[in-house]
């Protein structure tokens, strides 16, 4: 015979009513959630935008910075730079040539001493000694012993290596990155020390005074591999001649610095020329952040009226009006230039299509403008009062620290933690109410079991 709990099992458990039941409950919840998944989109959005308006800002302000002088850069040349090339050209306001002869390399000094035989002691025979050591404005007093102990309480003579080793030591130690110096075996028997100084030039020589004892002998046939006078480079710019303690030149041609890499004595010439593609590059920069920010604000903004999609920040009628209004203001008249001069981007060939993006529809009209009349352009960026300046003021009243951008961010913020607060409340809610229902359903439990006890009874009673 059926039971009354049996009946009941047969359509479904108490806990899946009780989970349906917190489904259903839960729909609060779901929306909250749903909700936090657009405000979390909107934050990540703004974002996106905040970065592409500060591109653009980033892009105009090099462009209307003087000195990088983005519109009359130059390139620079030389007719053999296995002699001479040439490192930059920013002070340089025209295009130049310059002709160069290059005589002599600024060289390091090196010392070297005579050739000794290792194991022997002949030096030591001197005494001990000391000398001063000056490497470019470092001067050091080096002593050096010329006996050891021999292990039993006595001395004996230093060998020939030990004293250039003593010596070349503290070379080491007490002049760091100004010199370096070693002791080298030249055969199976004999050993030579070198010093280096470390950096070119005559005022960089090695110089040795006030030696005594061993270093008195060492220090007198001392040989340089490079005579003293020939230590800085010799060079002649268009007929003047000049010597320099580097190869890297940057004072000889105002605004110009240029390497010496050989000594050829012939005739090279360095150019300054003026770099249209470059120029020309840069305005496409300009182009392209400004494409950018306005591509990034369409597919944030948009709405599709036949399906209802729309971007995270169609809402945000700040946004959406960013984009039109930099196009507007790229569109003003430059009140600045007088008649005949760029006053407009479309006098450098600078339009803009339907959905705003700008492009440069003439490219030979800018290159023509940007060869011929640079200044003109630079005047169209550079001025205060420009179309182009009046684009980064607005850009930039939007990503200043108190701007637009951050009070749209703080309204996004404010939203993400009241809905992380009612989340979390719901939450609590919801656990409480599915204990409730668990206690009714275990309540039920217990009447049925009760039922059936007195189901069984009355059964037994009548069979």
């Amino acid at each position: 015979m059926a039971s009354i709990s049996g009946l009941l099992s047969q359509t479904s458990s108490y806990e899946s009513f009780v989970t349906q039941l917190v489904q259903i409950e839960s729909q609060k919840k779901f929306r909250m959630q749903f909700e936090k998944l657009d405000r979390t989109e909107e934050k990540k959005a703004l974002g996106s935008v905040s970065s592409a308006i500060t591109s653009l800002e980033n892009i105009i302000e090099e462009l209307e910075t003087p000195t990088n002088k983005s519109f009359q850069p130059f390139s620079t040349s030389s007719t053999d730079d296995s002699v001479v090339t040439v490192n930059s050209a920013t002070g340089i306001d025209d295009p130049s040539t310059f002709n160069i002869t290059v005589d002599r390399l600024a060289s390091k000094d090196t010392a070297l001493s005579q050739v000794k035989t290792g194991s022997d002691t002949d030096l030591a025979a001197f005494g001990d000694g000391s000398i001063d050591v000056t490497i470019g404005d470092t001067t050091e007093t080096i002593t050096v012993a010329t006996t050891k102990d021999d292990g039993s309480g006595g001395t004996v003579d230093m060998t020939n290596e030990e004293i250039f080793t003593s010596f070349t030591d503290q070379i080491e130690s007490l002049f760091g990155e100004q010199a370096k110096a070693s002791v080298f075996q030249v055969n199976d028997t004999d050993v030579q020390f070198s010093v280096q100084s470390l950096t070119t030039g005559f005022d960089n020589r090695i110089q040795l005074s006030n030696a005594t004892g061993v270093m008195s002998e060492i220090s007198s046939n001392v040989t340089h591999l490079t005579p003293e006078a020939e230590l800085d480079a010799s060079f002649t710019v268009d007929g003047i001649t000049f010597e320099r303690s580097e190869n890297t030149i940057d004072d000889a041609i105002s605004g110009l610095s240029f390497t010496l890499k050989k000594a050829t004595g012939q005739q090279e010439q360095m150019s300054v020329e003026r770099d249209i593609e470059s120029a020309v590059s840069n305005v496409e920069d300009f182009v392209s952040a400004f494409n950018d920010l306005n591509s990034n604000i369409r597919k944030k903004t948009f709405i599709n009226p036949d399906t209802g999609n729309k971007g995270p920040l169609q809402g945000m009628r700040s946004i959406r009006n960013l984009s039109l209004n930099l196009r507007q203001t790229a569109m003003l008249e430059f009140s600045g230039a007088a008649s005949g001069e760029v006053s407009r981007l479309s006098d450098m060939g600078i339009t803009f299509d339907n959905d705003g993006t700008m492009k440069i529809e003439d490219k030979d009209l800018l290159e023509e403008i940007l060869a011929d009349r640079p200044e003109e352009v630079e005047a169209f960026f550079e001025t205060a009062d420009s179309p182009i300046a009046q684009m980064k003021a607005r850009a930039v009243s939007y990503t200043e620290s108190e701007g637009i951008l951050s009070a749209l961010e703080d309204g996004v913020e404010q939203k993400l933690d009241r809905l992380d607060k009612s989340i979390e409340r719901e939450e609590k809610y919801l656990a409480d109410y599915e204990a409730k229902q668990r206690e009714i359903f275990n309540q039920l439990d217990l009447l049925l079991e009760q039922g059936q006890a007195q189901f069984d009874q009355v059964a037994n009673f009548i069979s």
